[in-house]
């Protein structure tokens, strides 16, 4: 099986410390979202799908879609304005296929700090 070139470029990378250490590649990045079940990143064209920790309230009820969300407000809240905000923070907050989020990278862990948006 041939080795992917990606990630070979990846690991010279890492040995060679183009990111903001010195001994490698830990700083903060930019990262698209591949997939969120199961949850994937892709940095420098290299799927990222283990060590990844995440605020679990930002895949809460999350698809690749954002599909999931309609099921979870398809029956208002108890007032239209505790349903409005909720309805809003999934929105805006949780993770959909194709979002750009910001990752610490420390070592071989990558934390997903949160969804980045262009304002």
């Amino acid at each position: 099986m041939a080795t992917n070139r990606n990630i070979v470029d990846l690991v010279k990378a890492i040995r060679n410390g183009i990111g903001g250490s010195a001994g490698g590649v830990d700083g903060i990045y930019m990262a698209k979202v591949s997939s969120v079940e199961p949850l994937t990143i892709q940095m420098y064209n290299v799927s990222i799908t283990k060590n990844i920790f995440i605020n679990p309230a930002l895949i809460l009820e999350a698809s690749d879609r954002g599909d999931k969300m309609g099921n979870v407000f398809q029956y208002p809240a108890e007032t239209s304005e505790t349903y409005q905000f909720l309805k809003e923070f999934h929105e805006k907050y949780v993770l959909k296929k194709g979002d750009t989020v910001i990752v610490c990278v420390d070592g071989a862990t990558f934390y997903i700090a949160g969804k980045a948006v262009r304002t």
